[in-house]
């Protein structure tokens, strides 16, 4: 199999500006259309048309492909690991993390794409509740066979000479470096008002008033909870150690007694009630309504003024940016690293230009090097904000080299060991699972003897 069809699997799933733009003619009716079976593994079903998109997916992102084989080979593997992933007892995957990374992966799309109703028009669904409710269980099975996957290639790393001999060998599969920039900001969040702010507390002592005598905490949170993580599960959230929500909320969830809800307390996210229903040892069970701070259109205006006299002051060399976001930015990750923005897909400081959201391409364009944008609104950590960017340096389009990109390079490295060992392992488990391939697909010559004779 040749190196650059195996990067199938590290397509991202988040679509671009530009995909959205290209698939508009194409795009699917529904995430998981009923139609052929192409392979069972276990319990796990690979339908024709998950083959049909991704392999159209390919074709878009400007991936020659001769057929279909390569993407049913990467499909019937990563159903192995959620197989197996299912059985193994060391993984556990609650409803809590999957509603979680399933918000956060339709808030990727919306940012992208710059509206709910083109992604809804996009998958052909007419509210965002019906897709988020088709998409679940692609997310559940996504999270298992991650978890599957780090345990079998725990270790996995490249040495500068492997890189090297690495890039040797697939210099002419790996794909070409698009327009690349780095950024950093300024982010300020309004000030909103005690009075604003005694709102929200007078709302939250009223709904805990009204459970107390009687109301479902379950459905006050599905009507009032803010939090995208458990709003829609009754404010639930199970198995809650130290230190996996903010210190603040640790500091009164851990001092309740089971069945005791708390008095309205604020952390960056807003102000929460809580309530304890069940302490197991050093984790708890319990439920919790967030109401966001709402800043008001003056307050709002308020702090874009002020960030317009930070933009000027640092256009007239009256102040850095590096100390302009050391005294006012209000994003504690980045304030103390010049405002510097690090891409969490992977772990660099360069983010592609097409790929931005949409927001922050449309800041961006036409900017030069050292330019900063206007002052825009955007949801920053779930929170209105406003922000300022700049632009630190652009990196044109290039041809993949040794010199430039050799930290991309040694990625690639690492994830071709990473396959190396992944293969290895589904070809260990091919013996005592159930695998029948689909009849259109019995000629394709897999790396893989998915149907060699079965283990008695």
């Amino acid at each position: 199999m040749k190196f650059k069809t195996s990067l199938m699997l590290l397509i991202a799933t988040l679509f671009t500006v530009n995909t959205f733009a290209q698939t508009a003619q194409t795009k699917p009716t529904r995430l998981a259309k009923v139609d052929g079976i192409a392979a069972v593994i276990g319990d796990q079903i690979v339908l024709e048309s998950d083959v049909d998109r991704d392999f159209l997916m390919s074709k878009q992102q400007g991936i020659k492909t001769e057929d279909k084989c390569d993407f049913l080979n990467d499909m019937m593997l990563d159903k192995m690991l959620v197989d197996r992933a299912r059985q193994d007892t060391l993984i556990k995957v609650t409803q809590d993390e999957v509603t979680r990374q399933l918000n956060s992966q339709v808030d990727g799309w919306i940012a992208q794409a710059g509206s709910e109703k083109q992604i809804l028009d996009f998958f052909g669904f007419r509210t965002m509740a019906e897709l988020k409710n088709e998409t679940r269980y692609l997310v559940e099975d996504n999270i298992y066979a991650r978890e599957k996957r780090t345990m079998v290639v725990k270790g996995a790393d490249a040495t500068p000479e492997e890189v090297r001999l690495f890039f040797e060998k697939h210099q002419g599969e790996l794909p070409d470096v698009k327009d690349e920039l780095s950024l950093s900001h300024i982010v300020l969040y309004p000030e909103v008002s005690e009075e604003n702010q005694q709102k929200i507390i007078d709302q939250l002592k009223e709904i805990k008033k009204e459970i107390e005598e009687g109301a479902s905490f379950a459905t006050k949170a599905i009507l009032y909870s803010e939090d995208p993580g458990s709003s829609n599960n009754g404010g639930e959230y199970k198995k809650v150690s130290r230190g996996k929500m903010v210190k603040e909320f640790d500091a009164v969830a851990f001092n309740l007694q089971e069945g005791e809800i708390s008095d309205p307390f604020k952390t960056d996210f807003g102000y929460h009630i809580v309530k304890l229903e069940k302490r197991k040892g050093q984790e708890l069970d319990l439920r919790h309504i967030l109401i966001s701070l709402k800043p008001t259109e003056e307050e709002i205006k308020a702090a874009t003024n002020k960030l317009d006299s930070i933009r000027v002051l640092i256009n007239d060399n009256k102040m850095t940016f590096k100390d302009a976001a050391l005294k006012f930015s209000n994003d504690k990750y980045t304030k103390f690293n010049s405002g510097n923005l690090t891409n969490p897909n992977s772990g660099e400081d360069r983010f592609e230009k097409m790929a931005l959201p949409l927001n922050m391409f449309t800041a961006i364009s036409g900017l030069n090097q050292g330019d900063l944008s206007n002052v825009f609104e955007d949801d920053f950590e779930n929170k209105k904000a406003l922000r300022l960017l700049k632009v630190d340096k652009f990196y044109p389009a290039h041809k993949i080299n040794y010199e430039d990109d050799y930290y991309r390079i040694q990625k690639f490295a690492v994830q071709d060991k990473e396959r190396t060992m992944l293969l290895d392992w589904v070809k260990r488990q091919v013996g005592d699972a159930f695998i029948k391939i689909g009849d259109a697909y019995k000629n394709c010559d897999f790396p893989i003897d998915w149907e060699k004779k079965q283990i008695k």
